[in-house]
């Protein structure tokens, strides 16, 4: 009894960090957000961005356990949903593209530390993670999807259901920190242009 509780334990560890690893690859809004955040305003606003990304999928995660999501379930609130959720998206976009950033990414003086301070927080960055990955009607749709899937495919317990998506967010908060410092070692490399 012992050793099947611990065997599911321990799968139930190895498939949220494969499920995490395989977010992790995945290219979408964040994982651009993410980069530009490190590579503008440095590791540790990169970070902040990746927490309220942590926060945001962990209360997704719990909506969707508890049944709050059923909402988007109905196939007719998901095109609503997702026209809603898309024109955010894409007023997110346009404003990036449109937004002067006169910053020379390779000077090292107090200049830029000072514009940063002035024009970003860590709480704001924090909450801009959150909010971007919360619109985003496809993150809410997987999460609901993944959710289904591993409380009834594998009939777990809370424990390893909890285990799984606890491994799983810790696996992508991680390699969020490592693409966030790596992006932050590019910028030396890096021009306005």
């Amino acid at each position: 009894m012992i050793l099947e509780m611990f065997q599911s334990f321990f799968h139930s560890i190895l498939e949220g960090i494969g499920l995490g690893i395989t977010l992790a690859i995945l290219t979408g809004p964040g994982f651009f957000a993410l980069l530009q955040t490190s590579i503008r305003n440095g590791y540790k606003f990169g970070i902040a961005f990746a927490v309220g990304v942590l926060i945001s999928d962990s209360s997704l995660i719990i909506l969707s356990y508890i049944g709050a999501l059923q909402l988007f379930s109905d196939p007719k609130n998901n095109f609503v949903m997702g026209i809603i959720g898309g024109t955010i998206l894409m007023m997110f976009g346009i404003f990036n593209v449109f937004q002067k950033h006169p910053l020379d990414l390779n000077e090292r003086n107090g200049k830029i530390e000072k514009l940063i301070a002035q024009t970003s927080t860590i709480p704001v960055t924090a909450l801009k993670g959150f909010a971007m990955n919360t619109i985003n009607p496809f993150v809410i749709l997987f999460w609901l999807g993944v959710v289904s899937v591993e409380t009834t495919r594998y009939k777990f317990s809370e424990l390893d259901i909890i285990t799984l998506f606890i491994a799983t967010l810790l696996t992508i908060f991680g390699t969020d920190i490592l693409k966030a410092m790596a992006a932050q070692r590019i910028t030396s490399f890096l021009n306005p242009r």
